[in-house]
């Protein structure tokens, strides 16, 4: 490893108003190498990653690149010196091709170049990012996500980027399309490329780094070497405290009687129709990659997405929801895998976003009182753990786990049956982790029956009682919790019908 880094920060702070998202933080990278930067939500990760791509003039401390001081105005300057960021919102154009989104702003082409010139000087990138497969010339929107977000790489190493801070890259994606992104960073690792990797999944993190640098409430915790520490010593450095268990016990016993039956339902993007139970009590879990049928289940139950034929019985009534509304009347609460589109009104405070579901209860004659609100949502913040002194926060400035926090305890307004959870945990750090595993446990402790997808097969492996296994659209098989076994749900998930791997 080079003794001189490529990229040097040292003592640098930023501060927005009253609060200090970072206090004299150092991190550094060798070229060549793939640094892990972890921390919870809130511990100065995005403010150190913008600072260093340019989107964050305003900081205090030293920047050095090659051993030279810098300080960038604006990304375009960071790109010129050769570092680049490919963010988890994508920023590409879905209706035009792979090769002209690569070079839509890049200097190198020539004003009118044809689109064939252009596919022809994009194939050494998508090489080189591992999609030899992909024809140039097809359009952004017929690739899957994790695709598409290769291709975001290919375009930053079009520009020469030398230094690459990737994201959350696989925050959205399933195990098959991650492992595709891990594979490329280590590719473009060995081909001398510096990668900054910025996740809240540890076990990619162990996979792929040989350093970790730790941030906690905006302070450096020092670099770690991966070989000198396990995932619980690194977990209790980014919270400082010890995480005694990330799930919480299952339960003893489930209640024979279900308490939602689903029948012959066949949402739009689902091959066949699907049947089965829930249980009083229970956490049932849907596992699938993307596009499975896992969450276009769980959309179809709550009458976010179109079925075809089948129905529900829930409480003795047979039913089948053809809105959110209708299934809302009924009990039924969904959270969706978008908290930022889907689960929250952004600009808005915190308890408004808390009690929007249950307007009604607090509400006389159709006029809101705003002191009733306010104490309502204090309730549902606490079954959270959120705090309630920030009651009047916009969501939006709320880190991903508290917004996520948010997602779900408003729901509670509505005093479910049946909540149904897409992706739990998907942008949340491990510590928020633990806290929403553990208010799901004790939310099924109550009689609440949850259902939820997920693409986290550690979080499908052992947060529930039941598992059901989605492949491209078809309903797989079911485990209960003394069969729940993670090679056994990756094989489902993955590859089914391969004998040979059996």
């Amino acid at each position: 490893m080079a003794s001189n880094p490529i990229l040097k920060i040292s003592k640098v702070s930023r501060t927005f108003g009253a609060i200090q998202a970072l206090k004299e933080a150092n991190f550094e990278i060798n070229e060549g190498e793939i640094m892990g930067l972890v921390g919870e939500n809130g511990a100065g990760k995005s403010t150190l990653v913008k600072i260093i791509s340019g989107f964050d003039p305003g900081f205090k401390g030293s920047y050095q690149i090659n051993g030279q001081e810098v300080k960038f105005e604006s990304p375009s300057q960071a790109e010129g010196s050769g570092i680049a960021i490919a963010q988890q919102e994508l920023s590409l154009i879905p209706n035009m091709s792979v090769a002209e989104n690569i070079f839509l702003t890049g200097a190198k082409v020539k004003k009118f170049a044809t689109l064939n010139t252009l596919a022809k000087m994009a194939r050494p990138y998508l090489d080189e990012v591992g999609l030899t497969d992909v024809d140039p010339k097809t359009r952004i929107n017929l690739l899957s996500v994790g695709e598409q977000h290769l291709v975001e790489v290919a375009r930053l190493i079009s520009r020469e980027a030398k230094i690459l801070i990737l994201d959350e890259p696989t925050a959205a994606l399933g195990e098959a399309e991650s492992r595709r992104i891990l594979e490329m960073v280590e590719r473009l690792a060995a081909n001398g490329k510096s990668i900054i990797y910025v996740s809240h999944r540890l076990d990619e993190i162990f996979k792929i780094t040989k350093r970790i640098t730790i941030l906690r409430d905006g302070v450096s915790q020092g670099v770690q070497q991966t070989k000198d520490i396990d995932v619980n010593k690194l977990v209790e450095i980014m919270l400082g405290r010890e995480l005694a268990n990330m799930f919480p016990a299952k339960a003893d016993h489930i209640s024979n009687d279900p308490k939602i039956e689903i029948k012959d339902l066949w949402p739009d993007g689902v091959l066949e129709p699907v049947s089965f139970s829930a249980y009083k009590g229970e956490i049932l879990g849907l596992s699938g990659q993307l596009g499975s049928g896992a969450g276009e289940v769980l959309a179809s139950i709550a009458g976010a997405l179109k079925s075809r034929s089948g129905s529900l019985t829930l409480n003795g009534e047979t039913f089948l929801p053809k809105s959110p509304s209708q299934a809302i009347k009924k009990k039924i609460a969904y959270c969706s895998s978008d908290r930022k589109k889907d689960g929250l009104f952004l600009g808005r405070p915190i308890f408004e976003n808390l009690t929007s579901p249950a307007l009604n209860a607090i509400s006389q004659y159709g006029f809101n009182f705003g002191s009733t609100e306010q104490d309502y949502s204090k309730n549902l913040a606490k079954e959270f753990l959120i705090d309630v002194k920030r009651m009047f926060d916009e969501s939006g400035l709320l880190s991903g786990g508290n917004q996520q926090k948010v997602a779900l305890g408003k729901w509670l307004s509505i005093q479910p049956d049946v909540l149904l959870v897409n992706e739990p945990t998907r942008g949340v750090d491990v510590g928020a982790k633990s806290e929403i595993y553990q208010r799901m446990r004790d939310l099924a402790a109550r009689g609440i029956t949850i259902i939820f997808a997920s693409t986290d097969i550690q979080e499908i492996t052992y947060l529930p009682d039941r598992v059901i296994t989605f492949y491209r659209g078809m309903m797989i098989d079911e485990h209960r919790l003394e069969n729940i076994q993670t090679p056994t749900i990756l094989k489902e998930i993955t590859d089914p019908f391969n004998e040979t791997n059996l």
